[in-house]
């Protein structure tokens, strides 16, 4: 076997790194979501106790009495959002710390010399994870947006119940859901989804930012820096788009690209791009397909479609199915290149059928499906700029 590279070591190093840091995004947004989850006893205790007496909204007294509620849940899930937030913060100041210093490491484990990497300063990584706006704020603005349309849930659900004549327990269903659902069936299941995305975002923001801080530093050592997304079927259009592209340190597009992007940009130190990548060839279509044809079931498009009994025999299958159908590719190989090699059907489950086929027989890369700003084109206007794709794939342009 020949000797790795030291592009090749730290290329799988970073992608392992990111596995990493995926994981430890699940572990913030568990907390933070843990935090907001224990407060949903008392909020369930508050509605209980002040709508004893009732629930229509016919009286002043009854209005009175629905503020009482609204106020006494402002404050309590106020002070929740408090401890959220300043434990975020704290958590992502320390990432920033700790970035450069994972960074360093790494390079300094794979490269065949001696390189003293330059790390940036505490204050420049403390306002990365505080002062710098990522998706258009702060990380204190997005914790402030999520704790007002969480409140504004809430009230509102409340306000309905009320205005309905609804029982306190119908109401409190509303705002927290049932346990039998793990209260996915109230309205504070929303903020845990958003919960989920803005700190997932948040966690890579930290992250990329510091590193680029790290590589700007040690541009002396870098020759360039390459764009690496992850290879799967929920991989969006621009991070396809930009797989395997090389930008000069500081320059061209940085991960994230949208909420929840997974992608990253790996310092290119020799040019030399060897090595292995993770890759999942399969789509929750195609295993859905499978499991439903292998089981004479009816085709359905989400696990909770699936007759009853036949989720948790669906799960067991696509745990294993998953497993053999990720495996490792070549380093070099970027997104273009694995998703040729995949087969028609994920092509389309990934692709849609129509960009699928303008992919695969009308010669368009996956770039030509995005715009300069990052959205992904619609079919209409790629018929427009990309006629003679079209045509080539054997589609009229003309009927999009």
């Amino acid at each position: 076997m020949a000797q790795r590279t030291a592009n090749e070591l730290l290329l799988d190093a970073l992608i392992r790194h990111q596995t990493y840091l995926l994981r430890y995004s699940s572990t913030v947004r568990n907390r933070v979501r843990g935090l907001l989850d224990r407060s949903e006893e008392d909020l369930a205790a508050l509605i209980q106790r002040k709508l004893a007496a009732g629930t229509g909204l016919n009286t002043p007294a009854d209005v009175r009495r629905m503020q009482a509620l609204l106020d006494a849940i402002d404050k309590l899930r106020q002070e929740v959002w408090a401890d959220a937030t300043s434990w975020l913060e704290d958590q992502m100041v320390d990432l920033a710390y700790q970035e450069p210093i994972a960074i360093a490491n790494m390079i300094s484990t794979v490269a065949p010399v001696v390189v003293n990497t330059v790390l940036p300063a505490p204050a420049l990584l403390k306002a990365i994870a505080l002062s710098r706006p990522f998706e258009g704020r702060l990380l204190r603005d997005w914790a402030s947006t999520l704790e007002a349309e969480d409140l504004r849930r809430i009230h509102a659900a409340i306000q309905v119940g009320m205005v309905a004549g609804e029982s306190v327990d119908a109401i409190t269903r509303r705002v927290i859901g049932t346990k039998q659902l793990f209260g996915s069936d109230g309205v504070t299941e929303l903020t845990r989804r958003q919960v989920q995305a803005i700190t997932r975002t948040a966690v890579q923001h930290v992250a990329n930012s510091a590193r680029d801080e790290t590589m700007r530093l040690n541009a002396d050592v870098m020759l360039a820096e390459q764009f690496v997304a992850t290879l799967d079927s929920r991989t969006t259009s621009v991070c396809r788009a930009n797989d395997g592209k090389q930008f000069p340190i500081g320059k061209g597009p940085r991960p994230p690209l949208h909420f929840a992007c997974r992608s990253l940009r790996v310092a290119v130190m020799d040019g030399e791009q060897l090595g292995e990548r993770p890759a999942k060839a399969s789509t929750t279509k195609q295993l859905l397909r499978e499991f439903t044809e292998a089981h004479k079931l009816p085709k359905v498009t989400s696990r909770d479609d699936l007759p009853r009994g036949t989720k948790g025999q669906y799960d067991a299958f696509a745990r294993k199915r998953v497993r053999e159908l990720t495996g490792r590719v070549p380093s070099v190989t970027t997104y273009q290149t694995w998703l040729k090699q995949q087969s028609r059907q994920f092509q389309e489950d990934t692709l849609g059928v129509t960009k699928a086929k303008l992919f695969r027989d009308g010669g368009l890369t996956l770039d030509k499906f995005v715009a300069a700003d990052g959205t992904e084109l619609t079919l209409a206007q790629l018929a427009t700029k990309q006629a003679d794709a079209f045509r080539a794939a054997g589609l009229d342009p003309g009927n999009f």
